[in-house]
């Protein structure tokens, strides 16, 4: 049986890390992602589990509550990631870090050189493909694999849609309420400020658009967006989309 201590920040962050992207109804001993965790971390499972319950009972955007049992790291650890959520994503990163093989005929300072070097060059690659993916999986999960939409829930044709773009602001990239899960076609028209949605979360289409585009777009989607099961989208965010939907039409076109 695993010794019995008090778990550390980077523990609480990597649990964490796995209740954002873990179905609630999952937080149990047999879950393979919590066993893997638990093998790792030198836990049991049922600790994992009991400790992912833990930050739920701290999740103000979920309406099933867990355990009201959270430790004061846990609250800590919880606290920074609602104030930037890219901590979590940093702690993400140390973990899947692979070990750099010896080369041969390196010596060490002339290897730690050469690593310096690249890693400078795909360093920004990596954290952008590895913020990507845990975006993606934060927002599936919320959404239960399925489209807000149209309820489409093949995961191949889903997208983790950012209601403020990747490159457009840095700063609000990871947080989960700047996520909608929606099909690849009305993710694209999402992305391209064709469509949006109010403050009901029912979808806007752009005026310019033709009519049958318009008939596509709302074929088999629902009126209003079916909603996550925490994290609904920030007000805030959507106010800025729409705002960008209005500049964009009143943008006269090049040439």
């Amino acid at each position: 049986m695993a010794e019995r201590r008090n778990w550390t920040e980077d523990e609480v962050t990597e649990a964490l890390s796995l209740y954002l992207r873990l179905p609630f109804g999952k937080f149990h001993s047999r879950t393979p992602q919590i066993i893997r965790m638990a093998e790792r971390i030198k836990r049991t499972p049922s600790s994992v589990a009991m400790k992912l319950s833990n930050l739920a009972a701290l999740d103000e955007t979920l309406p099933q509550k867990g355990l009201a049992k959270a430790s004061a790291m846990d609250r800590q650890v919880w606290a920074r990631f609602r104030r930037d959520p890219s901590f979590v994503l940093v702690a993400f990163e140390a973990q899947l870090q692979p070990s750099l093989p010896q080369m041969p005929g390196f010596s060490e300072q002339r290897q730690a050189d050469w690593i310096a070097k690249q890693s400078e060059v795909t360093r920004r690659a990596v954290v952008q493909r590895r913020g990507q993916s845990f975006f993606r999986e934060m927002i599936l999960n919320n959404y239960r694999s399925r489209c807000a939409l149209t309820g489409l829930d093949d995961a191949r044709l889903l997208t983790a849609s950012h209601i403020i773009g990747w490159q457009e602001d840095d700063t609000h990239r990871l947080y989960p309420e700047n996520g909608i899960c929606l099909n690849a076609l009305h993710d694209r028209a999402f992305d391209r400020h064709l469509i949006s949605f109010d403050d009901d979360y029912r979808m806007i289409l752009a005026d310019d658009l033709p009519a049958e585009t318009k008939r596509k777009l709302t074929a088999g989607a629902s009126e209003r967006l079916h909603l996550p099961e925490r994290f609904l989208p920030g007000p805030a965010f959507l106010m800025h989309h729409r705002q960008r939907m209005v500049e964009r039409q009143n943008t006269p076109p090049l040439g």
